[in-house]
C-alpha cells in the first residue's frame, strides 16, 4: 500500500514539475516577446547590419568601377603625354554651386570634370535601407512654426507608436535644387566628380582650370583661403577630398564630412594609393574600415592632385539619406544591434552652453521610471566624454535618449531604428530653432519628440518631461505588468550609471 502511495506521489510530482517547467518556459518566452519594442506598421527588414552593408556595396560595384576607370585613364593619358595638364587660372574663374538648379548642365562646359552618378531602383534600395519613418512630433508646433519652415508637425504623440514608409523625397537631399530623376527605376542617390589637375580652398571648394566648383556645404559662399601659388603646392597623383566649413565640429563631422566617404570604402580599399583629405572625424572614421587610413591622410589643404575625387556634399544640417544610413551601418558594425537588449535610458548631461538646469531632478525622475520598467539609467557626461567603445555600446542599447540640443545627440548614429529621441529644443537666437537632429532621427528611422517651451531648453522641468517619458515606456514596452503577474521580481540594487572616461 505504501509503495503504491509513494508511486502516486512520485508520478504526481513529476507531472507537476513538468507542468511548471513548461509554464516557466512559456512564461520566459512570453517575457522575451513582450520585452521587445512593439513592431512598426512597416516591419523592418530582417537583414543584419553586416548583410545590409554587403548588399549596398554590391549594388554600387559598377558605379565604383566606373570612377576607378576614369581616374586611371586620366593618369595613363597624362603619363603618355596624350593629355595636356589643365592649368589653374589665378583669375577669371567661373564659380558653380552644386545646389543650383542648372549645376550639371553648366558643368558640361568644363571637360576636365567628369561626373559619375549612382542610380538604382528605389524599390530595390528599400530592401537594404531602414524603411520606417515617424512623424515630426512636438509639444508646440505653433511655436516651432514661428522659427522654422517645417510644414509638417504634430502634437499627437501617439503618431510615434507606429511609423510609415520612408518618404521618397528624402532621396533628393544632397542633389541640386529641382533635380529630376530619370524614373523610379533609375533614381539618382548620389554622385561624384572626377576632376583633372585640381587644388582646393580652405573650406572645400575645388579649383581646376577656369572653374571653382562649390559642393553643397555649410557657409557655401565662403571659400576661405586659396593657394597663393599653385605651382608650388605639394603634388599627388590621386586625392579624395571631403573637407568643408565646420568639418571638425562634432555634428558636422558625424553627419556631413565623414559620411561622404561611406559609399566609397571599397573604392578606397581597392585603390590604396589614393590619398584622403579629411579634417576631424577621428572618433568615427575608423569604423569605415579604410585600410592604412592614418598613413593616407593629408595634413593640410595646400595640395594639388593630378586626379581629385569630390563626392556629393549636402546643405548645412541636411545630410543625404544614403550616406547617413551607410555611415550608421558602418558605425554599428561589431555591436549586438539586438532590439531585445534596448534596456537603457540615456540622459545627456552638458556642462556648458545648453543644459538642463534641473538635471538632478530630471535624473531622479528618470531613475524612478527606469527602475519601474526594469531598465537602466545612463548619464552621458561631457566632462570628460566616455571612451568611444562604451559610447557605442550604450547608445546601441538605448531605448530612449534624452538631451538638450547639442553634439552628444550625434551618437544616435550607434542607436537602433525605433529608438526614442526626446530633445530639449533650444532658441539659438531670437529667430531660430535648430532642427538638425530631428532630420537625423528621421533619416535613421527613430522616434523624435521635440520639447519646445517659451522658457527655452534650460528651464525644462522634470514634470514637463515626465509625461512623454511615461507614455513611451507604457506604450512601447510591455514588461512591467507581465513580469509582476508571471513571477516574483527579485529585488536588485538599481544601477544608475554616471560615467566619465572609463569602461564600466
Amino acid at each position: 500500500m505504501f509503495e503504491k502511495w509513494a508511486m502516486l506521489v512520485l508520478v504526481g510530482t513529476t507531472i507537476c514539475y513538468t507542468f511548471l517547467t513548461m509554464h516557466s518556459a512559456q512564461s520566459n518566452k512570453q517575457l522575451a516577446t513582450n520585452a521587445k519594442l512593439l513592431r512598426d506598421a512597416d516591419e523592418e527588414s530582417p537583414l543584419s547590419v553586416e548583410a545590409r552593408i554587403t548588399a549596398l556595396i554590391s549594388v554600387m560595384t559598377s558605379y565604383q568601377k566606373k570612377i576607378e576607370s576614369i581616374g586611371k585613364n586620366i593618369l595613363e593619358d597624362r603619363n603618355g603625354t596624350q593629355a595636356a595638364r589643365v592649368k589653374i587660372h589665378t583669375t577669371d574663374r567661373k564659380r558653380l554651386f552644386a545646389q543650383d538648379e542648372n549645376f550639371f548642365d553648366e558643368l558640361e562646359a568644363f571637360p576636365f570634370v567628369q561626373t559619375v552618378f549612382f542610380k538604382w531602383n528605389i524599390t530595390e534600395m528599400r530592401k537594404y535601407l531602414f524603411p520606417t519613418q515617424y512623424p515630426f512630433t512636438s509639444t508646440d508646433c505653433k511655436l516651432i512654426g514661428k522659427f522654422t519652415n517645417l510644414t509638417k508637425c504634430s502634437t499627437d504623440i501617439s503618431g510615434l507608436l507606429r511609423g510609415h514608409k520612408l518618404d521618397d523625397s528624402f532621396v533628393r537631399l544632397g542633389l541640386p535644387s529641382g533635380y529630376s530623376h530619370d524614373s523610379v527605376h533609375q533614381t539618382t542617390w548620389t554622385f561624384l566628380h572626377v576632376i583633372q589637375d585640381a587644388a582646393v580652398s580652405e573650406h572645400g571648394d575645388v579649383i581646376a582650370g577656369n572653374l571653382t566648383l562649390t559642393p553643397q556645404k555649410c557657409r557655401y559662399n565662403e571659400t576661405g583661403r586659396t593657394p597663393s601659388n599653385y605651382s608650388n603646392l605639394e603634388l599627388h597623383d590621386q586625392v579624395f577630398a571631403v573637407h568643408q566649413f565646420w568639418d571638425q565640429a562634432f555634428y558636422h563631422s558625424h553627419f556631413e564630412s565623414v559620411p561622404r566617404l561611406a559609399p566609397y570604402v571599397k573604392f578606397l580599399n581597392d585603390n590604396p594609393s589614393v590619398k584622403i583629405f579629411l579634417r576631424g572625424g577621428e572618433s568615427n572614421v575608423r569604423y569605415l574600415g579604410i585600410k592604412n587610413l592614418d598613413q593616407r591622410r593629408l595634413k593640410d589643404w595646400k595640395f594639388r592632385a593630378r586626379v581629385l575625387y569630390s563626392p556629393a556634399g549636402s546643405p548645412c544640417g541636411y545630410p543625404p539619406l544614403l550616406t547617413t544610413q551607410l555611415m550608421s551601418l558602418y558605425a554599428k558594425r561589431g555591436l549586438e544591434n539586438n532590439p531585445e537588449k534596448q534596456n537603457k535610458i540615456i540622459l545627456i548631461k552638458r556642462s556648458h552652453k545648453r543644459f538642463f538646469r534641473q538635471h538632478e531632478e530630471i535624473a531622479a525622475m528618470l531613475e524612478a521610471q527606469a527602475s519601474e520598467h526594469d531598465l537602466e539609467l545612463f548619464v552621458f557626461r561631457d566632462d570628460p566624454v566616455p571612451n568611444i567603445n562604451l559610447t557605442r555600446r550604450m547608445f546601441n542599447e538605448a531605448f530612449m535618449i534624452i538631451a538638450p540640443h547639442g553634439a552628444g545627440e550625434s551618437n544616435m548614429l550607434y542607436a537602433q531604428p525605433g529608438t526614442v529621441i526626446l530633445e530639449g529644443m533650444c532658441f539659438e537666437s531670437k529667430v531660430k530653432v535648430n532642427t538638425c537632429y530631428q532630420l537625423s532621427a528621421d533619416l535613421l528611422g527613430m522616434r523624435y519628440y521635440g520639447m519646445l517651451f517659451k522658457s527655452g531648453c534650460f528651464d525644462i522641468t522634470a514634470k514637463q518631461m515626465e509625461n512623454p517619458v511615461k507614455y513611451f515606456l507604457q506604450h512601447l514596452l510591455k514588461t512591467t505588468h507581465t513580469i509582476t503577474k508571471m513571477r516574483p521580481v527579485k529585488e536588485r540594487a538599481f544601477n544608475r550609471v554616471t560615467c566619465a572616461n572609463k569602461t564600466v
